[in-house]
């Protein structure tokens, strides 16, 4: 919405664009649901250069390759009232623009902009099923910049300053919006319902200059073409590089390869220079096909390194968050101290072993290890020895297990079980008196430079075909119980049930 200021300043000022009273006529005619083709031709045919114009303009945008149209009458029955008001709409309005008053606008580059703007939008229209709008969208897009002439003539030398200032076209809007609390879309809007151009024209050219958005109706397609259109204009006044660049990102908001867009802007240059003699408008500088084609590859190539580099990056990413959650998992199965499996990751692991041997019929046994004397290794030298005890522990049994089949877990304060699928009693027994014996000849030193001497006391159970147990908890208790038995016995030696 347009400040109440500007609004003012807008009403009074008198040089703004204008059409002629015959197309005035002709919209009010076009706003009538029952108009009558005569009465339309009638009103247009009164300004013979208008007709001459609008012939040969249909000829050239609308059938160039078909059998053209030969009289006024015959033009309008063909084009539909959509479209002749298009045409004639464009026409006034590029014959009645001042160009002594406008001069400093740089107006060939402004029409250059607007034809190529409004041959994009009817493009891209008839390519997603928008063919009915086409003619609609053609007059919008060539209308999107109309408010530059307005804000022109009502503040002619600052607005000036503006020009000079912006970089870009959209660099321009953001200076206008900065200056006067809006910009030349909302300008342009305001004229078209000033020229009584439909409310869906005039809402057109209002958003030309937002962002490109996902669209699901066909109400928002046609936003997208009216968006699209100015910075494919931007962009094919720049150049080759430009508008493969811009061809490629707009490419997919239509549901169009880039080739596919590239190609279609291709076809339209071809139809350019004819239009733009017809508008008294020099076309823009040829582009050139090949140079865009190769332009586009090279975008292709760096986006597809791109994405080749940025998949590797994910992957790197995924990888070490997969590494993490595995150490996190490690860890949850983990005694802190002595980093030997826990009591939970214990239990569960000999229950996973218990039900496979069941199925199976080999083999399984446990060893229960405890340390003799523990309790006085912490009373007289302190935990922190006690600490350092079980870890030298927890290390000699990694030391033994190697890479056997063999979990060893921390069961509780100084009590560890070791978990040995597939092995009797034989050999079992066999691996815990190696243990056993290595545990007995470990020098053990503390800080204050006192030997200790550490023993361990060992409780072997074993699940063979003759065996009767029945669950985990009864296998534990049968080594435990043999631990104990070790203890009684005298300690640091190997009981078995």
């Amino acid at each position: 919405m347009l400040p109440d200021s500007l609004s003012h300043s807008l009403e009074g000022c008198t040089q703004l664009p204008s059409l002629p009273q015959v197309l005035l006529n002709v919209i009010e005619l076009a706003r009538d649901p029952n108009v009558n083709m005569r009465d339309m031709v009638a009103a247009i045919g009164n300004d013979p250069a208008l007709s001459v114009q609008l012939l040969s303009l249909a000829n050239t945008v609308f059938y160039a390759n078909q059998r053209p149209v030969e009289d006024l009458q015959q033009a309008v029955s063909r084009l539909g009232i959509e479209r002749t008001l298009s045409l004639a709409l464009s026409c006034s309005l590029v014959a009645t623009t001042d160009t002594r008053k406008a001069a400093n606008l740089n107006l060939e580059r402004y029409w250059q902009r607007s034809l190529v703007s409004a041959m994009s939008a009817r493009l891209l229209a008839n390519n997603i099923g928008l063919s009915a709008d086409s003619s609609a969208l053609f007059t919008a897009a060539l209308l999107q910049d109309v408010g530059m002439l307005g804000l022109h003539a009502v503040d002619t030398q600052r607005y000036l300053t503006l020009l000079a200032q912006a970089s870009k076209h959209r660099s321009l809007v953001a200076l206008e919006q900065d200056t006067y609390g809006t910009d030349h879309a909302e300008v342009g809007a305001w004229l078209a319902r000033k020229w009584k151009l439909s409310e869906r024209t005039a809402e057109w050219i209002r958003d030309s200059h937002q962002t490109m958005i996902i669209a699901e109706t066909p109400e928002q397609r046609a936003k997208n073409c009216i968006v699209a259109s100015g910075l494919i204009a931007d962009a094919w006044l720049q150049g080759e590089a430009a508008t493969s660049r811009h061809a490629t990102q707009l490419a997919g908001f239509f549901g169009l390869e880039s080739s596919e867009m590239i190609a279609h802007l291709i076809s339209l240059q071809e139809q350019l220079p004819s239009v733009a003699m017809l508008y008294n408008v020099s076309p823009p500088e040829r582009l050139d096909p090949n140079q865009i084609m190769h332009e586009a590859k090279m975008l292709l190539l760096e986006r597809t390194a791109r994405l080749q580099q940025d998949l590797q990056q994910k992957q790197q990413e995924l990888e070490l968050l997969r590494l993490e959650q595995e150490e996190l998992a490690l860890r949850a199965r983990l005694d802190s101290l002595t980093e030997l499996y826990n009591r939970e990751h214990l239990e569960k692991t000999l229950r996973q072993q218990f039900d496979e041997t069941r199925r199976t019929g080999d083999p399984l046994s446990i060893v229960f290890v405890d340390l003799d004397h523990f309790k006085e290794v912490n009373d007289r030298f302190g935990h922190d020895v006690g600490d350092e005890v079980l870890i030298k522990l927890s290390s000699l049994m990694r030391q033994a297990i190697n890479d056997q089949e063999i979990h060893a877990g921390r069961y509780g304060g100084d009590e560890f079980i070791l978990i040995l699928p597939g092995y009797d009693m034989e050999q079992a027994r066999t691996f815990a008196e190696v243990l056993r014996a290595k545990i007995g000849t470990l020098p053990w030193v503390t800080s204050a430079s006192d030997r200790l001497q550490i023993t361990a006391s060992f409780g072997l159970a074993t699940i063979e075909r003759s065996t009767p147990y029945q669950n985990v908890e009864s296998l534990i208790r049968a080594a435990d119980r043999c631990m104990y038995r070790s203890k009684h016995d005298g300690r640091d030696r190997i009981s078995a049930v």
